[in-house]
C-alpha cells in the first residue's frame, strides 16, 4: 500500500512539473521577455517561485540563441554561406 501511494505521489509531481514546463514554453513562444509583473503572475498561477520563473525565461532565451548560433555555424550544411569580395 505504501509503495502504491508513493508511486502515485511521484506520478502526480511528474505530471504537475510537465504541465508547468509546457505552460512556460507556451508563454515563452508568445513572449520571450515577460515583465517582472507578468513573471510574478505566472509564478503565482503555476505555484513556482518567482526566481524559478525568471531563471526559466533567462535560460530559454540563452538556449534559443545557442540553437540559432548552432544552425548558422560553418559546419552546418543546411545553412547557406556567402562570401564578400573586394571591388
Amino acid at each position: 500500500m505504501f509503495e502504491s501511494w508513493f508511486l502515485n505521489k511521484n506520478l502526480l509531481k511528474h505530471v504537475r512539473r510537465d504541465l508547468q514546463r509546457r505552460t512556460l514554453l507556451a508563454i515563452f513562444k508568445e513572449n520571450k521577455r515577460p515583465s517582472k509583473e507578468m513573471q510574478l503572475t505566472i509564478s503565482q498561477q503555476l505555484g513556482l517561485e518567482l526566481n524559478t520563473v525568471s531563471n526559466f525565461f533567462m535560460n530559454a532565451r540563452r538556449r534559443s540563441l545557442d540553437k540559432w548560433l548552432d544552425e548558422g555555424s560553418p559546419g552546418n550544411t543546411s545553412s547557406t554561406s556567402s562570401t564578400c569580395t573586394k571591388a
